[in-house]
């Protein structure tokens, strides 16, 4: 079985156009350097117990039950990328978009085009990415390799969110944004590394091997679980989501941990071994 996700460009063909949110926040909405992403038709049935989908864009895992999704959250080290391999990068979590048109999503951002960049967002579709700022600790909410990033979002009312940033390390800083309206199907979680839009399909950073790593959780009619429990669907980032060309995996994540709250993602691997804890 496989899974496309495709890409939502404006009518020009480049970056998408940013569309106002309901609720800013302590968020500046500026042109995008994600765009925006839009699943591709409805979601194909798979069988359960960790099938394997191809995706242009991302890779990770996705679990997905239809309904009753209300929250996840997500841990994980920031990786540094290799300047000598332009590219974008994006780790985040989210609920919805596996098959469906709705997407909430926050994380971090890492570029190696013209130099190495940083940065930490959230969106929700159709509008795109925003930028975080005026974080607590760091008004500039800065994001460096090895901090350790915590990623909430919570549904606190029918279709009310909360979305909550903490970065550790190097830079300590949290962030929150609280009463945000949004229709979700509630449909799936996702714990996710992607090759982002630049107006187009990107290239993958070389960012090594990263980690989702501990307290990777799903909660889903009001029970909280880690993210294994679900038996979540491997997501492979492969350039010829057909597998008519055969050429290297832009991303690959190993088997869920022992523990059932973390993987490894690896890029430009063709296999990656899956952490002990």
């Amino acid at each position: 079985m496989r899974h496309v996700r495709r890409l939502v460009l404006s009518a020009a063909g480049c970056l998408a156009v940013v569309v106002p949110l309901a609720s800013a926040g302590t968020a500046t909405s500026v042109t995008p350097r994600l765009g925006v992403l839009v699943p591709s038709g409805p979601r194909v049935v798979l069988p359960s117990g960790a099938a394997q989908q191809s995706s242009l864009n991302w890779s990770g895992y996705a679990y997905n039950p239809g309904s009753g999704i209300t929250g996840v959250t997500s841990t994980y080290v920031v990786p540094a990328v290799q300047s000598a391999v332009p590219g974008f990068s994006a780790m985040w979590t989210g609920i919805g978009g596996d098959g469906t048109s709705d997407l909430i999503q926050a994380g971090t951002e890492q570029d190696s085009a013209g130099g190495a960049t940083y940065d930490a967002w959230y969106e929700i579709l159709p509008a795109s990415e925003t930028l975080i700022s005026n974080c607590t600790g760091d008004p500039a909410c800065t994001v460096t390799p090895g901090d350790t990033m915590t990623v909430s979002i919570t549904q606190t009312a029918n279709d009310v969110w909360t979305i909550s940033m903490k970065a550790s390390g190097t830079d300590d800083w949290t962030w929150s944004l609280a009463n945000l309206a949004y229709a979700s199907s509630h449909a799936s979680a996702e714990w996710i590394l992607e090759a982002p839009t630049v107006g187009a399909q990107t290239i993958l950073a070389h960012v090594g091997n990263v980690r989702f790593d501990p307290n990777n959780t799903y909660t889903r009619n009001g029970v909280t679980q880690n993210m294994g429990a679900g038996n979540p669907d491997v997501i492979v980032l492969s350039p010829d989501p057909t597998g008519l060309v055969p050429q290297a995996d832009e991303a690959t994540p190993s088997g869920i941990d022992s523990d059932t709250d973390g993987f490894a993602d690896c890029s430009y691997q063709s296999t990656c071994a899956t952490p002990g804890s």
